[in-house]
This record gives structure tokens, C-alpha cells and sequence, in this order.
């Protein structure tokens, strides 16, 4: 199984981050992007485990987590009207 480090940490926090949100939102959201695909190249390519998915996502919060699941819809045709 592979392992997933936790991307988001306390450094959002820091001044830096502070005096320029969105940009710190929109590389957040583009991790999650990579991370799904990523993860979906490994599922067709037929080596994701069965659980990483689970794993992958329970260590996304914010940002990240909508930029996957963002990947995830796409990916599965779904479409917001």
C-alpha cells in the first residue's frame, strides 16, 4: 500500500501565507489536483491498493480535498449545472 504523507500543515498559518490567502488556496487546491491524478493513473494502471483512496482522502482537508474531489468528479463524468 502506498504511503501518504499529510500535505497541509501548520505553515498555513504563518505570516506569509496570511498576506496572500489565495494564493496559498489555489496551490492547496492544485496538490489535490496532482494528488487525484496521480491516484488515478495507479488505479487504471491497476496498482492502487483498494484502500488508498480512503487514506488519500482522509488526510485532505480545504483546499486540497476540493481540488481532488474536483479531479475525482471530472473523472467520473459528473457534472455541475
Amino acid at each position: 500500500m502506498a504511503t501518504v504523507a499529510p500535505q497541509e500543515s501548520k505553515q498555513d498559518e504563518s505570516p506569509d501565507f496570511r498576506s496572500a490567502p489565495h494564493a496559498g488556496q489555489a496551490l492547496r487546491v492544485i496538490e489535490g489536483e496532482g494528488k487525484a491524478a496521480d491516484y488515478l493513473a495507479r488505479l487504471h494502471a491497476q496498482q492502487a491498493d483498494p484502500d488508498e483512496l480512503a487514506l488519500i482522502v482522509s488526510m485532505l482537508y480545504g483546499a486540497t480535498l476540493r481540488g481532488f474531489c474536483r479531479v475525482i468528479e471530472k473523472a467520473l463524468g459528473v457534472h455541475h449545472g
